[in-house]
């Protein structure tokens, strides 16, 4: 509701100090990753649900190394990306049944990463005509499904697999 409430604020996106990615990245037990929305953790990655999605079930896959620019990461960082993704998109498919998926980074500030200093990558499932005048008019996101929902739902699949 913050994020929402100081949306026009020219600084609404401003990081603490510390790089919240890399924070969720230390964090320790199985309390602070669901407070977090942390579904797995991998050897040099882990996967979070997005904390302002653009759908229901979007994620990210976050290497632990505190890296932005995409060609520094070392090959077995980027495979494991790879590996988490496609478990992402299994995941999201079993659950949401999407019709396609956005998938990718937006590199830099620039290029729109709101952690510009630490690469990440985007799952977002996606259906014809899911985006709708709301976002066109009024700069809001409908969301329909609380996001400890979706957490739950989502984790118990990687958990499994």
């Amino acid at each position: 509701m913050n994020f929402l409430q100081n949306a026009d604020e020219p600084d609404h996106l401003r990081l603490p100090s510390s790089c919240v990615l890399c924070d969720i990245a230390k964090g320790i037990g199985p309390e602070f990753d669901t407070e977090n929305y942390v579904l797995f953790r991998g050897r040099f990655c882990y996967v979070v649900l997005n904390a302002f999605p653009y759908a229901a079930g979007h994620m990210m896959i976050v290497p632990y190394a505190h890296e932005g620019d995409f060609v520094n990461l070392d090959s077995t960082m980027l495979l494991e990306s790879i590996d988490l993704a496609r478990a992402a998109i299994d995941a999201l498919r079993e659950i949401y049944n999407p019709e396609g998926f956005n998938f990718g980074a937006n590199l830099g500030r620039a290029g729109g990463a709101a952690f510009g200093d630490h690469i990440h990558f985007h799952v977002v499932p996606r259906w014809l005509g899911d985006t709708n005048f709301m976002t066109t008019l009024a700069n809001v996101r409908v969301i329909p499904e609380a996001l400890s929902q979706t957490y739950m739902r989502i984790r118990e699949l990687f958990q499994a697999g």
